[in-house]
């Protein structure tokens, strides 16, 4: 039989067991989830083909776009395997650290998930492992590359994985040492299938494979990985489990126009999704139209946040890069300094060839201060770069934003 259409005015709205999550990593089982799609490196692989070929990769990813969220749930899935013990460290606030501080801190995080997860599988070898650890300490790189050279003896049948969150936050004068460190363990276990440490992740804003030190990339035999945002698909399906909790659903023409204002980017589409549901149009089974959405932008445009304030402390510092980037149709440079930080940030985007703002609400947010800073406006007209609202267009040349 065909299944009836359903009359969305015949049901009653319920009140939402989860959330649009605004900080910190999602649980699924409390907030709207779903998937990053193809994150993957310049092969095609995705996370999981390179951990099984035993790769060493860094994922370039700005701030709140989900990549913690994305660490965990990879965690899960190569916890499905017995085999793999997937651990995550994270070097946030570790900058101004001592080496001893800083290897101590590696040593109780990496040691602590390592035996939880050897627990966890029942490894027959977990007692001469914490034997070990308890009498092994770290205190340098040099410490560091050994540890995993006697564990590779004793765990010959387990894949130690490991992924350093927020690597940015290294002290700066154990940024060689350390990916040196990384890069003889990688060489020199190479062409062997059983090691201890099969595989690394480093996870930040700064493209890693790019650092120099001494003139040198130390970490250069890495896999580039950038996290994609959200697709409209996702947009879709991560408003649509909002809808089976309470009964309201949004309209296509709703979904269209977040996906087109924020460019897919995750934060700013959980926000506006708190803001259509719990401000614009709560506790009914209206739907939610683009009308609404508009007016969430502008709630969300004049919002203090700390994804604003943080992202604005960074733009500040490439202000006049950021209003020419918006007006003077500028090709994208690689090389080009600014610009490299700008899209490090998850300001700008190459598209085309041609560096422009990330997304209309980015643009709408800074441009007005930035145009007034350095009297931009002495040379170029907002009036006609105004959207309803009074917010910024992109010219006519860089109208569409994908």
């Amino acid at each position: 039989m065909p299944i009836e259409p359903i009359n969305i005015s015949e049901k009653t709205y319920r009140k939402p067991v989860r959330v649009f999550e605004k900080s910190g990593y999602v649980i699924p089982e409390m907030s709207y989830y779903v998937p990053l799609e193809n994150v993957a490196n310049s092969d095609k692989q995705d996370i999981k083909a390179m951990v099984d070929r035993g790769r060493y990769f860094s994922i370039f990813a700005p701030r709140q776009s989900g990549k913690t969220t994305f660490l965990t749930e990879t965690c899960n899935q190569l916890h499905e395997d017995p085999t793999y013990a997937a651990i995550i460290l994270s070097f946030q606030n570790y900058s101004k650290l001592e080496k001893a501080q800083f290897y101590g801190l590696v040593e109780r995080y990496l040691y602590s998930q390592l035996i939880n997860r050897l627990k966890e599988v029942k490894c027959e070898k977990i007692e001469v492992v914490k034997e070990f650890l308890d009498n092994y300490h770290l205190v340098d790189h040099i410490s560091f590359n050994l540890l995993f050279e006697e564990l590779n003896r004793i765990l010959q049948f387990k894949k130690i994985v490991i992924f350093i969150d927020e690597f940015d936050g290294i002290p700066k004068g154990e940024l060689e040492n350390f990916l040196t460190s990384l890069r003889e363990l990688y060489q020199k276990y190479k062409s062997v299938k059983q090691k201890a440490l099969y595989s690394v992740g480093l996870v930040g804003i700064r493209n890693i494979t790019k650092l120099v030190v001494g003139g040198v990339s130390p970490f250069n035999i890495a896999d580039q990985v950038s996290l994609p945002s959200f697709t409209l698909e996702n947009v879709r399906c991560l408003y649509a489990q909002f809808t089976v909790e309470t009964n309201q659903p949004f309209t296509a023409a709703a979904v269209q126009k977040v996906h087109e204002e924020t460019a897919g980017q995750t934060w700013l589409v959980n926000r506006l999704g708190s803001i259509l549901t719990m401000d614009i149009k709560p506790g009914t089974v209206e739907p939610i139209d683009e009308h609404d959405v508009e007016k969430a932008i502008r709630t969300l445009l004049k919002e203090k946040n700390d994804h604003f304030d943080n992202l604005y402390e960074k733009a500040k510092l490439f202000k006049e890069t950021f209003v020419e980037i918006v007006f003077d149709h500028v090709e994208y440079d690689p090389h080009d300094d600014d610009q490299t930080w700008l899209e490090q940030y998850g300001l700008v985007k190459n598209i085309g060839d041609y560096a422009v703002i990330a997304n209309n609400i980015y643009k709408a947010r800074f441009l007005k201060t930035f145009f007034k800073e350095v009297q931009a406006d002495e040379d170029i007209p907002p009036g006609e770069y105004v959207l309803p609202g009074n917010r910024f267009k992109y010219p006519p040349h860089l109208s569409t934003v994908h």
